[in-house]
């Protein structure tokens, strides 16, 4: 009875700090008295729970018609050290200071000054709000000369300036990092009713505290002898620091796994060689070079395959009707053959033929999206296409992702093969030589880097980068709207998963559902999806293509991979703590897990998740000589595996074309294909595993407005929906009864609360 009144404690103390904040107000703070009535709102990440490049949605409400603003990033707090120089009386004027000391700000994320999509803002005719898309920027200010402060000023001191107080002429800056607090300071200017000076109001309410991009674990104890090593793909690396946390913060235990980013292909050497305890992947053993450790493949949770559209396109005016940008928000609609056309065409002359043609504005893609049509040059009209398809005076021609074999080009690419547009163009290289498989088919590809037929500088197709930060910076200019070509609108496009998406604030584009209309990615349409799945060869779980206009077509089930023969020791003892670990790891991402997912990863249905915690349960129910064999021969893999095991197929999608598409047509793999299926079946050395497996830095999960108090809890409560309320959630959202020991649970829970 103890423990029930201990969980009972438990959620109806959680009870109450949800009740607390939700009767918070939206903060609105002022630095000075202001005769203006107005609120500022901040969605997005929790800006002093950020990370570099975390996206904020500013929103200044309650002003007059004709208002504008325009923000700075400023230290915390402001210097107010300025003297009027003529008469050394102390000069607090905000505008002079904000003038002086909120100086330019060099953004590490961006490698560059850290500016706004417009200096100044005007207020929307629209919605009658001022809003502002941008991010929490980590990096210092450039050291500069403050003229009329005397120690950072640069003149001397002597009997015209005896206040001056500077003989080493130093210079001031100012940092914004995770120990630095910053504010990104509005300039509000409403014009005056009647000819006069107009009403200016400074407002520092908004506080942010940016950390570098990355994973940290936090409120745990570290890495222990009993901590599991997990190698996963970056765009799950959010959702494992949730489960870690959920798990170890409520005790400061040590933390359950260590976290390795690694591509695919060498998480799952790096799982059948032994180096790591499970592995993450989206697509079973397909991308494996070798499969020699007998494996569960668990499902985890949903996540999908998106073109992400980049950009700001001017579909809005302000008070005195000028185009006000506004971050594309809206899924732009593109067929199967947009899609294709886009990543095989290249990215030359564009209002031609370049990406076949679809971002003319007699196109069909163009006609079909008010919002693409509304970007154009921002000279010239007949420029439009280069803005659209994301050419922004540099080399960088518009489409981009990450490098390495991923489930993501896997299932894009599986769905395109076969469609007479999924084919190159006829590239010529610079010895004006057509190159090899220049206008043949692409057929199924791996890694995006394919699809340029080995010369990027020619192809145009991708430019892909390593590493989710190095993505990010790609198309950073687009991201905050500041690009040379963003006067009148600008995009860019990234190939990448719903996830990656999701965090860096990007909107996916809507894809054909076909039943003549469009599906965006959402977490109905994905669990649409997954609705009807099959089991692969290698017992991966993958979704099946699927007639139901709702559901997206390029899902597919993130699966945690783990030893169906138990973990042993370097003598070949089974290692019972570790093994006891992976069992609770398991049973979070299996039960209470999947309501504590990262960004884009989406919890899985009720059918899925039951047949997740059968695979569950078939971890480690083998033998520790099984597994000491296993070993042996994962390191010396013999000629039958490579030959016969999925490395053979590395690339290529299980049987049924269940990676969201049909199946490739065997006859016209392409060059693409055989070039992505050359590179999966390289199995990495134990040097180039070993130099891959480095533990990334520095994330926080973004947490809500107001969530400062609750914080500490939530790993409490979940701690307690992880141990006794497993799969209440998909139960009722199925339309099955609860178990009966969980309708006691809560009749017991109900009693106490009676009592009391």
């Amino acid at each position: 009875m103890n423990r029930f009144r201990r969980v009972a404690h438990v959620l109806a103390a959680g009870v109450l700090a949800v009740l607390g904040v939700a009767v918070v107000p939206a903060a609105s703070a002022q630095t000075q008295p202001s005769p203006l009535n107005y609120k500022v709102q901040v969605t997005g990440a929790d800006p002093m729970n950020a990370q570099n490049g975390d996206s904020l949605h500013i929103t200044v409400s309650g002003l007059p018609a004709k208002s504008k603003a325009t923000f700075f990033v400023c230290p915390v707090p402001l210097r107010d050290a300025l003297l009027n120089t003529a008469t050394e009386a102390p000069n607090h004027s905000m505008t002079n200071r904000v003038a002086a000391y909120c100086g330019r700000f060099n953004d590490e994320l961006s490698s560059s000054t850290f500016i706004g999509p417009n200096p100044d803002q005007g207020r929307s005719a629209t919605t009658q709000k001022i809003v502002f898309d941008t991010y929490a920027p980590r990096g210092a200010a450039v050291p500069h000369v403050v003229f009329d402060d005397p120690d950072f000023t640069n003149l001397p001191k002597n009997g015209d300036n005896p206040w001056a107080n500077n003989p080493d002429k130093k210079q001031y800056s100012f940092s914004c990092d995770e120990t630095h607090p910053c504010t990104l300071t509005l300039k509000i200017t409403v014009p005056a009713a009647t000819p006069g000076p107009a009403t200016i109001v400074y407002d520092s309410s908004i506080v942010f505290s940016a950390s570098a991009r990355g994973i940290r674990i936090q409120g745990c104890g570290g890495v222990g002898a009993s901590t599991l090593t997990g190698s996963m793909p970056e765009r799950f690396g959010r959702t494992a620091v949730a489960w870690n946390q959920m798990l170890c913060a409520p005790t400061k235990a040590t933390q359950p796994a260590n976290i390795v980013n690694e591509t695919e292909d060498v998480g799952l050497t790096s799982f059948d060689k032994g180096d790591s305890d499970m592995v993450v992947t989206g697509s079973g053993g397909a991308l494996a070079a070798q499969q020699v450790r007998a494996r569960s493949y668990v499902p985890v949770g949903l996540n999908a395959t998106v073109l992400a559209a980049v950009g700001w396109t001017p579909t809005d005016r302000d008070d005195r009707g000028k185009p006000l940008k506004t971050r594309l928000s809206e899924n732009l609609a593109f067929s199967w053959d947009d899609l294709a056309n886009l990543l095989t065409k290249g990215g030359e002359l564009p209002g031609t033929n370049g990406r076949g043609g679809i971002f003319t504005d007699s196109s069909a893609l163009v006609k079909r999206n008010p919002a693409l049509a509304a970007v154009s040059g921002p000279d010239n009209a007949a420029l439009a296409p280069n803005s659209r398809e994301g050419q922004d005076g540099t080399d960088y021609y518009g489409v981009t992702g990450e490098v390495g074999p991923s489930t993501v080009p896997l299932v894009l690419s599986s769905r395109l093969s076969g469609l007479p547009a999924w084919t190159y163009a006829h590239f010529v290289n610079h010895d004006h030589k057509v190159l090899p498989g220049s206008g043949g088919p692409v057929g199924v590809v791996t890694d995006l880097n394919a699809l340029n037929l080995g010369d990027a500088s020619v192809a145009h197709n991708v430019d892909a980068k390593t590493g989710q930060v190095n993505v990010r910076k790609q198309v950073n200019n687009v991201t905050v709207g500041t690009g040379t070509a963003c006067g009148n609108g600008c995009l860019n496009w990234v190939v990448t998963d719903l996830a990656t998406a999701t965090e860096n604030g990007w909107t996916p584009v809507a894809v054909p559902n076909g039943k003549g209309g469009y599906v965006a990615p959402t977490p109905k349409s994905l669990q649409a999806a997954a609705a009807r799945t099959q089991q692969a060869k290698d017992g991966s779980v993958q979704i099946v293509g699927s007639d139901d206009p709702e559901a997206y077509p390029l899902t597919y089930v993130e699966s945690l991979a783990a030893p169906l023969n138990p973990l042993v020791n370097a003598s070949c003892a089974p290692d019972a703590a570790k093994q006891a670990q992976l069992a609770t790891f398991l049973k979070a991402a299996t039960n209470g897990g999947q309501g504590s997912m990262g960004p884009g990863i989406v919890p899985l249905p009720p059918d899925l998740l039951s047949a997740a915690q059968a695979a569950a349960a078939k971890v480690g129910t083998g033998t520790a000589a099984a597994s000491c064999q296993e070993h042996k021969e994962a390191q010396h893999p013999g000629a039958q595996n490579a030959s016969s095991g999925p490395g053979a197929a590395a690339g290529a999608p299980p049987a049924g074309g269940s990676l969201g598409g049909p199946t490739p047509h065997s006859g016209s793999p392409g060059p693409g294909a055989a070039e992505a299926a050359a590179l999966a079946m390289k199995a990495p050395t134990q040097a180039s595993v070993q130099e891959a497996r480095s533990l990334a830095a520095a994330v926080k999960i973004p947490l809500f407005p107001g969530a400062g108090v609750l914080g500490a809890l939530i790993p409490l409560l979940a701690l307690v929906a992880l141990v006794l309320l497993p799969s209440a959630t998909g139960y009722l959202s199925a339309g099955k009864p609860l178990p009966p020991w969980v309708n006691r649970l809560a009749g017991r829970i109900g009693a106490l609360r009676h009592r009391a």
